[in-house]
Formats: structure tokens, sequence, C-alpha cells
């Protein structure tokens, strides 16, 4: 009976035991849970956060393509001011150094002085 006992005992001891370690695995599986759901969350907050820097991007996208047409827009605007500015100097120039019709009249002779007294010829 002593060794009934002693068995009785020993399985006594080894199930609680038993029981220690499944305590000690649940605990260890509820942190292991509670990490997972932080990491969750931590993976949720930053594909959110992903989708707004993609939506910001979208938007920053849609502004440098407007810039790069205003200014192709604004180098045309501007090569045509300057062609029409050179053409008006142009102009200016051909106009200030074309001699006016009054100036193209027939030239009157010199005459020279002729003395006091003597008929004109």
């Amino acid at each position: 009976m002593s060794a009934a006992t002693d068995r009785l005992e020993g399985a006594s001891e080894r199930l609680q035991e038993s029981r220690k370690t499944l305590r000690e695995t649940e605990a260890i599986g509820e942190d292991v849970m509670q990490d997972l759901r932080q990491q969750r969350e931590t993976l949720l907050h930053a594909r959110d956060g992903m989708r707004e820097v993609d939506d910001n991007l979208d938007a920053s996208r849609k502004v440098v393509r407007q810039m790069a047409r205003r200014i192709q827009q604004n180098k045309r605007v501007m090569y045509f001011a300057g062609c029409f500015f050179v053409a008006m100097l142009l102009i200016v120039l051909v106009m200030k150094l074309k001699p006016d019709e009054s100036e193209r009249a027939t030239p009157v002779p010199a005459t020279t002085p002729r003395p006091i007294g003597t008929p004109p010829p």
C-alpha cells in the first residue's frame, strides 16, 4: 500500500507541475497575443499613414504637372514678347536710319558769292 501511495503522490506532484507549466504557457500565450494585437494596431496605423502619404503624393504630382505646364506657357509668352520687342526695335531703327522724303528732294546748288554790281547769270 505504501508503494501505491508513493505512486499516487508522485502522480499528484507531476499533475501539479503540469498545471504549473500549463499556467505559465497560458501566461506566455496571453503575452504573445497582446504583442500581436499591438503589432496589428501598429500595422493598421502604418497602412492608414501610407494611404494618406499616397494621397498627398497624388496631389503633389498634379501640382507639379500644373507648374510644368505654366512654366512652358510662360516660356512661350516670354519668347513671343522678346521677338515682338526685337521686331519693334528693328522697325524703329529702320525708320530712324531711313531718310525722310523732305531730305530726298533735289539739293539746291550752292551759289558762289558774286561781286557787288555784277548782273546775275
